[in-house]
């Protein structure tokens, strides 16, 4: 027993003396914390990978399974799965930029275009009044310091050639954490029933006490990413393909690129149909205003009808978080982290609405018993 109260006693000061040396070196502890979140940065958006991947994957293994139900058959199952779950993420990207490069030049063209006049008038001004001549006239080359004119050259160069070397090393460093994530998410899929067991090991061993409670958390938190996600992604496709092809029927100019945008809008809860619908009505615009107001109208009898009938029957009341709490979740991670904020909050605030309404509902059951 007081073996027991000494130890307790010890971990307490220690404890202490550990908060005291992180608030005493702050700055250190800081610059310590933020190398390794850094050089961990490669394996947590790995760990994310493989969670998104992982929700194409059982679909995959699922159909594995009903094709091939042969006992000697199965082994190949994550393979198979695997590489499904990669080619169909490739696919898309491909169809993505497909539809949208092509669009998105000619929308470029046709912005420059209208203002090539406004260009060719300017340049016509400053050739007509002879500009550049009054300021070579004016310029005094006997009197020029030419040291500090050199200097300011030579920095100019400097300058652009740090920058080109910087961007490049940036692009490269970019490039090899993100093959490094894609390798780390592959194995985290092929080993994922034995990660398990270990994780579950180490939380028998050291942690059985907390254990249960602990997993019910984990598991709640998953059902509700897992749903918000598969969810969102089916009713953001369905608008987007809906947006496309009531473009076409109407002879809407850009109808894949704003198909895609509408997509990729339809991701973000509340705001992002707003984005997607104002981008489109832009670029509409610039083509002919006329279109741009049927459009306008076109999206916004679209999003009613997604708002009403679709969302309800694709996603329904999956993540079961009221939509004032939606609202309230937007606001807060869009001011934490834009809009990766927005999207992440509102699972992340129905996981949370979902424990707590359970824990009130435990002790109220409780308090009758």
């Amino acid at each position: 027993m007081n073996l027991h109260i000494n130890r307790r006693h010890l971990s307490l000061v220690l404890a202490l003396f550990l908060l005291y040396l992180a608030i005493t070196y702050w700055k250190t502890v800081a610059r310590f914390i933020q190398t390794i979140w850094s050089a961990a940065m490669p394996l947590v958006v790995g760990c994310v990978i493989a969670y998104i991947v992982n929700l194409l994957l059982r679909q995959y293994e699922h159909l594995y399974l009903r094709i091939f139900p042969q006992p000697r058959a199965q082994r190949f199952k994550r393979v198979f799965g695997i590489v499904l779950s990669y080619l169909s993420i490739i696919v898309i990207v491909a169809l993505v930029i497909r539809l949208v490069i092509p669009e998105l030049v000619s929308c470029i063209r046709l912005l420059f275009s209208n203002h090539s006049q406004s260009v060719n008038k300017i340049v016509s001004f400053v050739q007509q009044n002879g500009l550049f001549k009054n300021v070579w006239k004016h310029l005094d080359l006997q009197h020029l310091d030419w040291q500090k004119t050199s200097k300011l050259l030579g920095f100019g160069v400097g300058g652009t050639m740090k920058k080109i070397v910087t961007t490049a090393s940036s692009v490269v460093t970019t490039t090899t954490k993100t093959v490094i994530a894609i390798f780390f998410s592959i194995y985290l899929l092929i080993y994922k029933e034995k990660l398990a067991r270990q994780f579950y090991q180490v939380m028998d061993t050291y942690f059985g006490k907390i254990k249960r409670p602990f997993m019910h958390v984990v598991k709640t938190f998953d059902e509700s990413y897992s749903s918000y996600i598969v969810g969102q992604c089916k009713d953001a496709a369905i608008l987007g393909v809906a947006c496309f092809v009531g473009m076409q029927v109407l002879r809407m100019p850009y109808a894949s690129m704003i198909g895609v945008v509408t997509f990729f809008g339809a991701l973000i809860p509340i705001v992002g149909a707003i984005l997607g619908a104002g981008i489109g009505v832009i670029l509409i615009f610039a083509v002919s205003p006329v279109k741009s107001l049927i459009f306008l109208i076109f999206i916004i009898v679209l999003q009613q009808f997604d708002n009403r009938i679709t969302y309800p029957l694709v996603v329904g009341k999956s993540i079961g978080l009221p939509s004032v709490w939606v609202f309230a979740a937007v606001i807060v991670g869009g001011g934490i982290s834009g809009i990766l904020g927005m999207m992440l909050t509102v699972p992340l605030f129905a996981a949370i609405y979902k424990l707590v309404a359970e824990d009130i509902e435990r002790r109220h059951l409780a308090k009758i018993e």
